[in-house]
């Protein structure tokens, strides 16, 4: 279900990602064969399209979801899909886009990892006739932008509800953020948090760093903050497997969790990850955001052709889903959920 957004609205919820650095490749290979003609030139799907992603790294499980969706979408329309792993390094991710470009790809999707660094291969794309689109990115030589609900931070978003959820449990609060610094994406959530949490009232009293993306290394850094500051209320974790890390400290140190009825600790994350979705289930863990990966996958091939036929809206924001012990049993799994182009809900703007 399409609901378009004023433009307006719609800024505050694309402007996720900043960073600065440096690249710029100076030789382009030729341009793709057909080129823009992937086009249809009636809206339509033209079978043997060929469509790339650099993932930002393929082995955390939500974009394995994606790739599924983005597979899915791809086969029902006959086109050529394949992912690319940037394993969290920009470096990756622009070698993964020149092979790509030198695949004659007739468009490309990219995660960007480090904006300053690909906007010279974003660049020899656009030399090469092959549009970008962003996935929960934006900025010079990006076409259009597909952007997951829990992802950006618009006012009365996710990231203004998470913190009005902590604010409920323990006005006042002190609360701890775990975010992965000097990824963009990441970095722009970790500080929407932040913000939304002082409007309501709460403390972050510290934030630390999960340099490892993992649980283990999140059950560390909690819990030496949890014996700095043992009157914490709340820990925000970026992704499912630091909330996971989070509660484990938070349960090792002799208190609860919050579960919307105790006076726990309130741990959320995000992914919808199914290790998440069952600690929610078992009163580990508070919530975590479900940004609808397979969802996100069918939605990113839709927008890939409105790309190619000259359709596109500048933002596409799918709806996200906040799973918690109230809406845990109307969760259905990626796998189980029957999706097509027609079930999609999200909203567009320029």
């Amino acid at each position: 279900m399409k609901r378009t957004l004023a433009a307006a609205a719609a800024a505050g919820a694309a402007l996720v990602l900043a960073l600065t650095a440096c690249s710029s490749p100076s030789t382009a290979p030729a341009a793709p064969s057909g080129g823009s003609s992937a086009a249809s030139g009636d809206g339509s799907f033209k079978a043997g399209t060929k469509f790339g992603y650099a993932a930002p790294v393929a082995a955390q499980p939500g974009q394995q979801q994606f790739d599924t969706g983005a597979k899915a979408a791809s086969a029902s329309v006959g086109w050529d899909y394949t992912m690319y792993d940037s394993n969290i390094n920009p470096s990756t991710q622009i070698s993964n886009i020149t092979t790509m470009i030198q695949r004659q790809m007739n468009v490309i999707g990219s995660w960007t990892l480090d904006p300053g660094a690909t906007v010279g291969i974003y660049k020899q794309a656009q030399n090469a006739g092959i549009p970008i689109i962003g996935v929960n990115s934006e900025g010079d030589g990006i076409s259009a932008t597909l952007w997951q609900e829990s992802s950006t931070c618009a006012p009365g978003g996710p990231m203004a509800q998470s913190a009005a959820l902590y604010a409920k449990a323990h006005p006042g609060g002190q609360v701890i953020t775990v975010g992965l610094d000097g990824v963009p994406s990441i970095d722009a959530v970790v500080k929407c948090f932040t913000d939304a949490a002082s409007a309501a009232g709460l403390t972050v009293v510290s934030h630390v760093s999960n340099t490892t993306d993992q649980a283990a290394g999140a059950q560390k850094l909690v819990a030496d903050l949890l014996t700095r500051y043992p009157d914490v209320s709340g820990v925000w974790a970026y992704n499912d497997a630091s909330a996971l890390g989070a509660s484990a400290a938070v349960i090792a140190a002799g208190k609860t969790v919050y579960d919307l009825s105790n006076d726990g600790v309130v741990v959320t994350g995000s992914n919808g990850d199914a290790d998440a979705v069952q600690a929610v289930r078992e009163g580990r863990l508070t919530g975590t955001w479900d940004p609808n990966n397979p969802e996100a996958g069918w939605l990113f091939v839709k927008l890939a052709n409105e790309v190619l036929n000259n359709a596109a809206p500048k933002n596409t924001v799918l709806k996200s889903t906040f799973v918690t012990k109230d809406t845990v049993g109307q969760y259905v799994p990626p796998a189980d959920r029957k999706i097509s182009f027609d079930t999609l809900d999200y909203t567009t703007s320029n």
